[in-house]
Formats: C-alpha cells, structure tokens, sequence
C-alpha cells in the first residue's frame, strides 16, 4: 500500500499513540533520575554515618531502603526500554470486534504493551485475553475467554500494520490469521546474531501453546523450523504478564544447550520488554555438583562421528532407553539400599547415684527397621536426614540442648549413619552399576557424556542436591538430546511446571520413535503436542531435508527458493570462497563441518581464502561466515549453509545421515554440499 492511499485516520492515530509513549516515557526518566538521586544520597549517607545508623540499631533498615530504591531504579529502566521499544513501532495489528448484544464496535490496536492515554486504551498488550483473537480467527463469529467468562462476537476487520522507525509504512486488511504476504517478508529477512521476538507473526498452533491454561505440563514435539524456542520464549512473556504479581523473569528457569545458544536467545525477552530468564545449562549443573570433569556432548558427538564402533552405539541407544532407567532405579532401591548396615549405637549421658551409666541406646534392628521399612520410599540422604532427626530429638529432650546443640547433634548422627554405607562415592557405584550392566566401564577417572546422569543420579540418591535449583517454571529446550535417566534427574531437581520442547528427528547418535515420545510424555506427565509446520527454509531446502530422513506429513510456508546445491570440488577453499561471495548479501554464512578435526583441518586451508571465524564463544557468532559443527550449530539458523566434505565415504551411516539432516535444516535461504570423488548416498536427487 502506497503512503498517499493510507487512512488520515492511521496516521492521526499513530500520532496520538506515540505521544502518549512519548508523555510515559517523559515521566519515566523523570522517576527515574529521582530514584537514582536518592539511591546515591542515601548510599552517601550510610557510608558518612555508619557507625551512628549501627549504633542506633537502624542498620537493617537502611540496607532494606537503599535495595528497595535500587531495586526500583531497576524496574524504572526496564520500563524506561519497553517504552522506547515500543515507540518505533507502537503496534502491529489492529481488529474491529463487535461483542454479542452490543451495537458498538470496538477498535482494538495491538502491541507489545499496553498504552494509556488517560482512561482512553490506545494500544492492547499482545498478551491479554482479548488479542487472542488476532492469533485464532478469521473475519466473522469470534471470541475470547476473560477469567471463566467467554465473550462472543463478530470481527469485522483485521490489519496488520509495517511501521517502523515512527513511521506507518503501509498496512495491509485480510481474512486470514497472519497475511501471507506479511509472513512472508518476515521469513525471508536474513538471520541475525541474536533470535527476533514473533508476536507479530505467531501462528494459531503457536499460539493455543503460548496462552495455554488447560496443562500444568506441556511437551511440545516440533519439526526443524516450527519455532519451537520462540514458542518458549514467548510463554514465558505470556506468564510474566498473566502472573506479574507473584512471577518474575528470575522465578524462570531455562535449560539451554550450550553457552553460544543460550547467547542466541539472550535478546528475545528484552525486545518483548521483559528480563531474561534464570539459564544454566545440564553441563554446568553436572559439574557444579558432581565437582569432575565431564566430556561435553559436543566431544561425545565428535567421537561417534569419527570413529564409532558398533559397541559404542549400542552401548547410547541402551542408556537412552527407558529400560536403562529402570535398571538404575532397581539397582539403587535394592544393591545399593541394601548395603546399609548399621551398628548398636550407645551413648553415656551421666552417672546415677550408684555411680550407674546412663545410656542412650539405639539398637541396631531399630536403625534398620527406620531405614528399611519407616523411610522405605525416601531417597537415602532423606532417610539418614529423618533417622539422625529423630536420634538428635531424644538427646535434646533428654538433655534441654538448644538449637545449635541440637543441629550440631544432628549433623553429628548423620555423619555416622553414612559411615554404616561401605561405598557412598558416586564415581565407584558408577563403575559398579555400568559393570553389572556389561557396559564399558571408563578408566580415566573423567565422566563421559552419557554416564553424568547416572553418577548425578547415584549422587543425589545418596547425598540430595548441594545447590539449590529451584524454580517457579521450567522450560527444557532440544528435549530430544536428554536421556530417561536425565529427565528423572529433572523431576529431582524441579517441581514445578513446564514447557518441554524438542524434535525427536534431530537427534543425532541415536534413532527415536514416537512410542519413545510416548513414553517421555507419560514419564512426566506432559501434555504432548505436535507442529508439523516449518517457517525456517524455503520449502526447496526443507523438502529435501525432510526426504532425506523419511519424514513425511509435513506442511511448508509458500516460501520458494533455490534447490540445494551439490558442487564437485577439486580445491575446497577456492569453491568456498566463491560460494561466501556469490552469497555476500547475507549476513551469516554458515560451514557446517562433521567433526572437531575437520573444522580445525578446514580452518586452516581458508585461511587467505575467506575471512572465517570458528564458533567457540557466543560472541564468535556475530561474525558472517562461521566455521562450526553440527553439534554446536543446532538450535541456530542460517542465510546460507555449506556442507564441505560431503563424499559418500565420510557421510555413510545413520549417524552421519542424522549429521547431515540437522546440517540441513539450519539453512534459511540457500543450501550447497561440496564433494571431492563421490556424493554421499543421502544425497541423492540431487542435481550433480
């Protein structure tokens, strides 16, 4: 739409809104600098009259003051970057709806947050009941749930609005959710460093997962490309507006794949005005509790892709079976319960006055009894926590301790109930469970990747968990990369709801079935949904992925573009560098390598050829061309991908085919494999 056919009432309204953010934003950095000016004041104060505010007892209550003003301040500056946000482009859409009995119409402008000009509501929050709409229906009967009520109407019109920078570059009227022609321009821009906000582009099945109120648990299975992460990030929003109250950004937890994506995601809840959430990754919470080295998954790959034995990828299918959990959990609930055992405990506590001992005794059968039959459903560390309770209870009762005396006494009791424990190192019963199992069993002392869950699981069974992980809300991402045995480390170190996203077809050392999806969704007691719609390729790159695997059933955006390419090639870094410049208009150029040590041999032959930057910090991925792997590229997508070294003799088994799937599917506009002798045989349609 031209800027000469736009509505005079649009760009009225437009005006009138961004004044009104200009009016909020005014007053904001006003609060703002007196926050900040008596945070200062107040800090000088306490700093020149310590001794005196100490003296009078008042110190608590100045701290509390001064975290209370800082903690505003805080507040005041994410407000402060909402509303800037917000002021380039104010809204993106706008619905006519009529409610059922009512004569009046109601023109409902939508955006990122609310806007108020008085009484008057210019814009609606993306989030609230009533923007549903715009996600869920076309132009007629409508409707949105406030609380328990439903309202029903007519929607009479549907907009979506391009402003940016302030101004209304054109807008477009539709029937449909989300106009083509919009979604198409968004999916087509080049990828950046760091994922985008969705709002104006969220999809219904995206949405009914985003506003979800009817599962305490969600699993979501989603093809390459469906918005999976955004999904998550987004209710994460959703559930930050509906529960501002008692939720903060803090109060959610992440679990990401690695540093370099946590970092890709870092700018999704800040353009949608929110904190980032609390992140860790499985890796780091392995180690801070386990206290070893553990082998990443992206060695673990490497190593399965370079050298795998058979052994080797039966040994990962059987860890990651839900019957390799069982046999975990029967060998801790029976041999490692079972070495528990305990001695008569007696104890002198004074003398009568036939110079007579008086004991406090704990009989041996009493111990076992507690243990074995009282606490019988509890964790060890829970049964000794219970056991040296009530053993510290007599004495206390017995003696008048106080309260130092008796967690003094406690701690004490626990000491010695694990000394009844002949093997309590979880690295040892690791060793013991893997050889009782007939599996390999690792003789350097590291963890490897697939036995953290196991010892961490062992650990916690034994000792509970030395830090604390809790959270309000969890979101687990790539669920697929998880075993049995980590979800069940994740119910232990999380009780609370959560979103679970993954692709079991992008899972790379193993195959899974949708029975196992099943079973994951049982185990936890989700709610299983699946999207079978890709946004991220052009539908040339996504069918040929998708072929490549058998994956069938699936549904393309309209999006068209160039077939993959495959490239005969003599000279590797001179064809690259022909393909990086041919391809100069885009912003990240990514060569996907199937190994540590075929990055490291790449580098090296493009050095003078292309100006190419290795992927080991996240920092690396704001670079154009990238020098990567297939495990530290998932989750991230690409303008342009290059598969090098993609002969039939280094891609040939189901683990090289998964490689060069989830290779594929990082690619948003173009797609090229380059071969020396003869193309893999997963490549085959390729034209040569």
């Amino acid at each position: 739409m031209e800027k000469n056919n736009i509505d005079p009432h649009e760009l009225d309204y437009l005006q009138r809104t961004e004044k009104a953010i200009l009016k909020k934003i005014d007053m904001t950095e006003k609060r703002l600098a007196d926050t900040r000016h008596s945070f200062e004041n107040e800090k000088k104060f306490l700093g020149e009259n310590y001794y005196y505010v100490d003296k009078e007892g008042d110190l608590a209550q100045k701290f509390s003051e001064i975290a209370m003003l800082e903690e505003n301040a805080q507040n005041l500056e994410l407000e402060h970057k909402r509303l800037s946000l917000q002021l380039r482009s104010p809204y993106f859409a706008r619905i006519d709806f009529t409610p059922k009995g009512k004569k009046t119409t109601q023109k409902i402008y939508i955006g990122l947050n609310n806007v108020f000009d008085g009484a008057t509501t210019l814009v609606v929050d993306w989030r609230a009941p009533i923007s549903s709409m715009y996600y869920d229906y076309p132009l007629g009967k409508a409707s949105f749930a406030t609380g328990k009520n439903t309202i029903e109407g007519e929607m009479s019109l549907k907009r979506q609005f391009k402003i940016e920078n302030r101004q209304l570059l054109s807008y477009f009227d539709t029937d449909l959710t989300i106009n083509d022609d919009i979604l198409q321009e968004i999916l087509s821009k080049h990828s950046s460093a760091k994922m985008r906000q969705i709002v104006s582009s969220i999809q219904k099945e995206q949405n009914a997962i985003v506003r979800t109120e009817k599962y305490d648990n969600v699993l979501v299975q989603g093809v390459a490309g469906s918005g999976k992460t955004s999904i998550v990030l987004h209710r994460a929003a959703y559930l930050l507006y509906k529960h501002r109250k008692t939720l903060k950004s803090s109060d959610i937890i992440i679990l990401s794949p690695n540093n370099i994506f946590s970092s890709y995601i870092s700018e999704v809840l800040p353009q949608l005005g929110e904190n980032n959430l609390a992140e860790t990754t499985y890796d780091r919470i392995c180690h801070v509790e386990l206290h070893k080295p553990i082998q990443t998954r992206e060695d673990m790959l490497d190593e399965i892709a370079t050298s795998p034995t058979q052994k080797q990828l039966d040994e990962i299918s059987f860890k990651s079976s839900f019957e390799y959990l069982d046999e975990l959990l029967k060998f801790m609930q029976g041999p490692l319960v079972e070495t528990f055992s305990p001695k008569t405990l007696s104890y002198c506590i004074g003398f009568t006055p036939d110079d007579e001992k008086i004991e406090i005794t704990f009989p041996e059968e009493q111990t076992k009894d507690l243990f074995f039959n009282a606490y019988k459903d509890m964790d060890i560390y829970e049964r000794i926590a219970k056991i040296a309770w009530q053993y510290a209870m007599v004495f206390t009762e017995r003696r008048h301790y106080n309260k130092a005396q008796f967690k003094g006494l406690r701690d004490r009791f626990k000491r010695i109930l694990y000394n009844f424990l002949p093997i309590k190192d979880s690295d040892k019963l690791t060793q013991i469970f893997l050889a009782r199992m007939g599996l390999t069993v690792p003789k350097n002392g590291g963890i490897r990747y697939m036995d953290k869950g196991v010892m961490l699981a062992i650990n916690h069974f034994i000792y509970g968990f030395e830090h604390d992980f809790s959270a309000k809300y969890l979101i687990i991402d790539e669920m697929q990369d998880f075993t049995p045995v980590d979800l069940y480390v994740f119910k232990k170190l999380w009780n609370c709801q959560s979103i679970i996203v993954g692709d079991i077809n992008q899972c790379i050392e193993k195959t899974l079935t949708k029975e196992y999806l099943d079973e994951v969704a049982q185990f936890l007691n989700t709610k299983l949904i699946t999207l079978t719609k890709t946004y991220r390729s052009t539908k040339e790159i996504a069918r040929f992925a998708h072929n490549m695997i058998g994956l069938d059933g699936i549904d393309y955006v309209n999006r068209s573009g160039q077939e993959p390419e495959l490239i005969k090639s003599q000279d590797i870094a001179k064809d690259i560098a022909k393909i990086v410049e041919e391809n100069d208009e885009y912003d990240h150029i990514a060569i996907i390598c199937k190994s540590h040590k075929e990055r490291s041999e790449l580098a090296k032959a493009l050095k003078g050829h292309v100006d190419v930057h290795t992927i080991d910090r996240s920092e690396d991925y704001n670079h154009k061309v990238l020098l990567t792997t297939c495990a530290t590229a998932k989750g991230i997508e690409f303008d342009c991908v290059i598969v090098p070294n993609a002969d039939q003799d280094n891609y040939v088994n189901n683990v090289d085919k998964n490689i060069l799937y989830v290779s594929s599917t990082r690619a948003l506009h173009k797609l090229y494999f380059l071969y020396n002798t003869q193309p893999s045989k997963f490549l085959k349609g390729l034209k040569k």
